[in-house]
Protein backbone atom coordinates (compact mmCIF):
# COMPACT_ATOMS: atom_id res chain seq x y z
CA UNK A 1 0.00 0.00 0.00
CA UNK A 2 1.08 3.39 -0.90
CA UNK A 3 1.87 5.43 2.06
CA UNK A 4 0.96 8.98 2.67
CA UNK A 5 3.11 12.07 0.84
CA UNK A 6 3.63 14.85 2.62
CA UNK A 7 3.03 18.64 0.86
CA UNK A 8 4.23 21.22 2.14
CA UNK A 9 2.13 24.62 1.81
CA UNK A 10 1.55 27.69 2.67
CA UNK A 11 -1.83 28.48 4.50
CA UNK A 12 -4.09 31.05 3.89
CA UNK A 13 -6.58 33.16 6.51
CA UNK A 14 -9.60 30.85 4.88
CA UNK A 15 -9.39 27.29 6.07
CA UNK A 16 -8.26 24.81 2.98
CA UNK A 17 -7.71 27.57 0.78
CA UNK A 18 -4.20 27.10 -0.97
CA UNK A 19 -3.59 30.22 -2.98
CA UNK A 20 0.23 29.50 -4.23
CA UNK A 21 1.00 29.52 -7.92
CA UNK A 22 3.68 26.90 -7.34
CA UNK A 23 2.05 24.63 -4.64
CA UNK A 24 -0.80 24.22 -6.97
CA UNK A 25 1.22 22.90 -9.66
CA UNK A 26 2.12 20.25 -7.06
CA UNK A 27 -1.52 20.06 -5.49
CA UNK A 28 -2.47 19.18 -9.08
CA UNK A 29 -0.28 17.12 -9.94
CA UNK A 30 -0.91 14.53 -6.83
CA UNK A 31 -4.33 14.21 -7.66
CA UNK A 32 -3.88 13.88 -11.65
CA UNK A 33 -1.80 10.48 -10.50
CA UNK A 34 -4.09 9.41 -7.32
CA UNK A 35 -1.52 9.33 -5.10
CA UNK A 36 -2.58 9.82 -1.23
CA UNK A 37 -1.02 12.85 0.22
CA UNK A 38 -1.63 15.24 3.36
CA UNK A 39 -0.91 18.67 3.54
CA UNK A 40 1.55 20.34 6.61
CA UNK A 41 0.73 24.15 6.18
CA UNK A 42 3.66 25.95 6.68
CA UNK A 43 3.63 29.88 7.34
CA UNK A 44 6.28 32.28 5.45
CA UNK A 45 8.12 33.07 8.42
CA UNK A 46 8.69 28.95 9.73
CA UNK A 47 9.54 27.72 5.85
CA UNK A 48 12.96 27.98 6.40
CA UNK A 49 13.67 26.28 9.64
CA UNK A 50 11.42 24.08 8.74
CA UNK A 51 12.91 23.05 5.71
CA UNK A 52 16.27 23.14 6.96
CA UNK A 53 15.21 20.71 9.18
CA UNK A 54 13.14 18.09 6.96
CA UNK A 55 16.10 18.14 4.86
CA UNK A 56 15.16 20.14 1.80
CA UNK A 57 16.96 21.58 -0.76
CA UNK A 58 16.70 25.28 -1.27
CA UNK A 59 15.47 26.14 -4.22
CA UNK A 60 17.50 29.78 -5.21
CA UNK A 61 19.76 32.50 -3.73
CA UNK A 62 18.62 35.84 -1.50
CA UNK A 63 19.88 38.83 -2.98
CA UNK A 64 22.58 38.48 -0.14
CA UNK A 65 23.83 35.71 -1.44
CA UNK A 66 22.24 33.01 1.44
CA UNK A 67 20.16 30.29 0.58
CA UNK A 68 16.35 30.86 -0.22
CA UNK A 69 13.67 28.14 1.13
CA UNK A 70 10.34 28.01 -0.38
CA UNK A 71 7.53 25.81 -1.15
CA UNK A 72 6.31 23.37 -2.47
CA UNK A 73 8.20 20.52 -0.73
CA UNK A 74 7.30 16.89 -0.63
CA UNK A 75 8.68 14.21 1.82
CA UNK A 76 7.69 10.87 -0.29
CA UNK A 77 8.25 7.46 2.38
CA UNK A 78 8.04 5.30 -0.62
CA UNK A 79 11.16 5.53 -2.03
CA UNK A 80 13.68 5.95 0.79
CA UNK A 81 17.14 6.55 0.77
CA UNK A 82 19.58 5.13 2.70
CA UNK A 83 16.73 4.29 5.12
CA UNK A 84 14.95 7.87 5.16
CA UNK A 85 12.55 9.27 2.60
CA UNK A 86 12.99 11.58 -0.02
CA UNK A 87 12.75 15.37 -0.06
CA UNK A 88 12.04 16.92 -3.37
CA UNK A 89 11.62 21.07 -3.41
CA UNK A 90 10.76 23.06 -5.95
CA UNK A 91 7.21 22.41 -8.10
CA UNK A 92 9.00 21.23 -11.75
CA UNK A 93 11.60 18.95 -9.77
CA UNK A 94 8.78 17.23 -7.43
CA UNK A 95 6.52 16.67 -10.90
CA UNK A 96 9.62 15.10 -12.62
CA UNK A 97 10.54 13.18 -9.41
CA UNK A 98 6.73 11.80 -9.34
CA UNK A 99 6.87 10.86 -13.26
CA UNK A 100 9.71 8.71 -12.66
CA UNK A 101 9.08 6.75 -9.45
CA UNK A 102 5.25 6.35 -10.05
CA UNK A 103 5.99 5.14 -13.87
CA UNK A 104 2.52 2.78 -13.29
CA UNK A 105 0.37 6.27 -12.71
CA UNK A 106 -0.57 8.66 -15.33
CA UNK A 107 2.26 10.78 -16.69
CA UNK A 108 2.62 14.61 -16.27
CA UNK A 109 5.54 14.74 -19.18
CA UNK A 110 4.78 12.06 -21.98
CA UNK A 111 7.45 11.30 -23.79
CA UNK A 112 9.04 13.95 -25.84
CA UNK A 113 6.70 16.75 -24.65
CA UNK A 114 8.72 18.23 -21.00
CA UNK A 115 10.49 20.87 -22.57
CA UNK A 116 7.53 22.26 -24.59
CA UNK A 117 5.78 21.67 -21.86
CA UNK A 118 8.18 23.71 -19.06
CA UNK A 119 8.34 26.49 -21.91
CA UNK A 120 5.09 27.39 -22.58
CA UNK A 121 4.38 27.42 -18.91
CA UNK A 122 7.20 29.97 -18.13
CA UNK A 123 5.26 31.79 -21.51
CA UNK A 124 2.15 31.49 -19.56
CA UNK A 125 3.25 33.36 -16.37
CA UNK A 126 5.60 35.88 -18.81
CA UNK A 127 2.38 36.78 -20.69
CA UNK A 128 -0.42 36.15 -18.04
CA UNK A 129 0.70 36.04 -14.26
CA UNK A 130 3.45 38.46 -14.37
CA UNK A 131 1.74 41.70 -16.13
CA UNK A 132 -0.26 42.13 -13.10
CA UNK A 133 2.06 40.93 -10.02
CA UNK A 134 2.73 44.22 -8.19
CA UNK A 135 -1.19 44.37 -8.09
CA UNK A 136 -1.00 40.83 -6.71
CA UNK A 137 1.23 42.02 -4.27
CA UNK A 138 -0.25 44.52 -2.95
CA UNK A 139 -3.58 43.19 -1.51
CA UNK A 140 -2.40 39.76 -0.91
CA UNK A 141 -2.15 40.63 2.71
CA UNK A 142 -6.00 39.80 3.41
CA UNK A 143 -5.23 36.14 2.49
CA UNK A 144 -2.75 35.16 5.02
CA UNK A 145 -2.65 34.66 8.49
CA UNK A 146 -1.18 37.38 11.01
CA UNK A 147 2.45 35.76 11.05
CA UNK A 148 2.71 35.33 7.18
CA UNK A 149 1.06 39.32 7.07
CA UNK A 150 3.98 40.25 8.95
CA UNK A 151 6.80 38.76 7.19
CA UNK A 152 5.35 39.28 4.16
CA UNK A 153 4.96 42.95 4.45
CA UNK A 154 8.51 43.50 5.49
CA UNK A 155 10.43 41.26 3.06
CA UNK A 156 8.41 42.97 0.56
CA UNK A 157 8.98 46.30 1.91
CA UNK A 158 12.53 46.14 1.90
CA UNK A 159 12.85 44.35 -1.47
CA UNK A 160 10.56 47.36 -3.07
CA UNK A 161 11.22 49.81 -1.29
CA UNK A 162 7.81 50.89 -0.79
CA UNK A 163 4.87 50.17 1.52
CA UNK A 164 2.68 47.49 0.62
CA UNK A 165 -0.33 49.98 -0.13
CA UNK A 166 1.81 51.66 -2.41
CA UNK A 167 3.06 48.27 -4.72
CA UNK A 168 -0.14 47.92 -6.24
CA UNK A 169 -0.76 51.07 -8.94
CA UNK A 170 -4.33 52.88 -9.18
CA UNK A 171 -5.72 54.55 -11.81
CA UNK A 172 -4.52 54.38 -15.33
CA UNK A 173 -1.17 52.55 -14.06
CA UNK A 174 -3.25 49.79 -12.79
CA UNK A 175 -5.16 49.37 -16.23
CA UNK A 176 -2.39 48.87 -18.27
CA UNK A 177 -0.76 45.27 -16.52
CA UNK A 178 -4.53 44.11 -16.94
CA UNK A 179 -4.72 44.76 -20.12
CA UNK A 180 -1.70 43.10 -21.32
CA UNK A 181 -2.82 40.10 -19.11
CA UNK A 182 -5.74 40.01 -20.95
CA UNK A 183 -4.20 40.27 -24.11
CA UNK A 184 -1.56 37.50 -22.92
CA UNK A 185 -4.57 34.92 -22.31
CA UNK A 186 -6.24 35.88 -26.10
CA UNK A 187 -2.99 35.63 -27.86
CA UNK A 188 -2.73 32.07 -26.08
CA UNK A 189 -6.39 31.42 -26.76
CA UNK A 190 -5.87 32.04 -30.58
CA UNK A 191 -2.55 29.88 -30.42
CA UNK A 192 -4.44 26.92 -29.03
CA UNK A 193 -7.43 27.14 -31.72
CA UNK A 194 -5.14 27.19 -34.50
CA UNK A 195 -3.32 24.14 -33.34
CA UNK A 196 -6.59 22.45 -32.40
CA UNK A 197 -6.78 22.76 -28.94
CA UNK A 198 -10.11 23.54 -28.25
CA UNK A 199 -11.97 23.95 -24.83
CA UNK A 200 -12.76 20.04 -24.93
CA UNK A 201 -9.70 18.66 -25.35
CA UNK A 202 -6.54 19.24 -22.89
CA UNK A 203 -2.89 21.09 -24.34
CA UNK A 204 -1.97 17.81 -25.64
CA UNK A 205 -5.04 15.41 -26.30
CA UNK A 206 -7.38 13.57 -24.50
CA UNK A 207 -5.28 13.99 -20.86
CA UNK A 208 -3.97 16.64 -19.33
CA UNK A 209 -0.45 17.08 -18.57
CA UNK A 210 1.13 18.92 -16.14
CA UNK A 211 1.72 22.67 -18.40
CA UNK A 212 -2.55 22.20 -18.09
CA UNK A 213 -2.18 22.06 -14.25
CA UNK A 214 0.65 25.30 -14.31
CA UNK A 215 -2.03 27.23 -16.76
CA UNK A 216 -4.52 26.51 -14.12
CA UNK A 217 -2.08 27.18 -10.99
CA UNK A 218 -1.53 30.37 -12.28
CA UNK A 219 -5.07 31.74 -12.42
CA UNK A 220 -6.24 30.16 -9.73
CA UNK A 221 -3.82 32.46 -7.71
CA UNK A 222 -4.89 35.67 -9.35
CA UNK A 223 -8.32 34.98 -8.38
CA UNK A 224 -7.57 34.05 -4.58
CA UNK A 225 -5.16 36.74 -4.12
CA UNK A 226 -6.55 39.72 -6.06
CA UNK A 227 -9.96 42.00 -5.47
CA UNK A 228 -12.69 40.28 -6.84
CA UNK A 229 -12.84 43.00 -10.22
CA UNK A 230 -9.70 41.87 -11.39
CA UNK A 231 -10.51 38.07 -11.31
CA UNK A 232 -13.68 39.52 -13.18
CA UNK A 233 -11.58 41.10 -15.47
CA UNK A 234 -9.26 38.31 -16.65
CA UNK A 235 -11.79 35.18 -16.50
CA UNK A 236 -13.52 37.85 -19.45
CA UNK A 237 -11.16 37.04 -21.46
CA UNK A 238 -11.00 34.38 -24.64
CA UNK A 239 -14.80 34.81 -24.14
CA UNK A 240 -14.49 33.26 -20.33
CA UNK A 241 -12.70 30.20 -21.70
CA UNK A 242 -9.96 30.37 -19.49
CA UNK A 243 -12.65 30.69 -16.14
CA UNK A 244 -14.21 27.18 -17.88
CA UNK A 245 -11.04 25.72 -18.19
CA UNK A 246 -10.12 26.72 -14.41
CA UNK A 247 -13.49 25.08 -13.18
CA UNK A 248 -12.57 22.08 -14.83
CA UNK A 249 -9.09 21.60 -13.30
CA UNK A 250 -10.79 22.37 -10.00
CA UNK A 251 -13.43 20.18 -10.50
CA UNK A 252 -11.64 17.27 -11.41
CA UNK A 253 -8.01 17.99 -9.67
CA UNK A 254 -8.41 20.66 -7.10
CA UNK A 255 -9.20 18.05 -4.21
CA UNK A 256 -7.48 19.17 -0.44
CA UNK A 257 -5.80 16.72 1.49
Amino acid sequence: MTQLITLYDIPAAKPNYPWSPNTWRTRFALNFKGLPYTTVWVEYPDIEPTMKKIGAKPTAKNPDGSDQYTVPVIVDPNHPVDGSPVVISDSDDIATYLDEKYPELPTLFPAGTKALQIIYSQSFMEKVFYPPVMILLGEALPVFNPPSQKYFRETREKAFGKKMEELSPRGPGREEPLKKAKEGLEAISAALEKSGVTEASWLTGNTPVYADFATAAALIAIKRCAEEHIWDHIKSASGGRWERFLDRVEEEYGRID
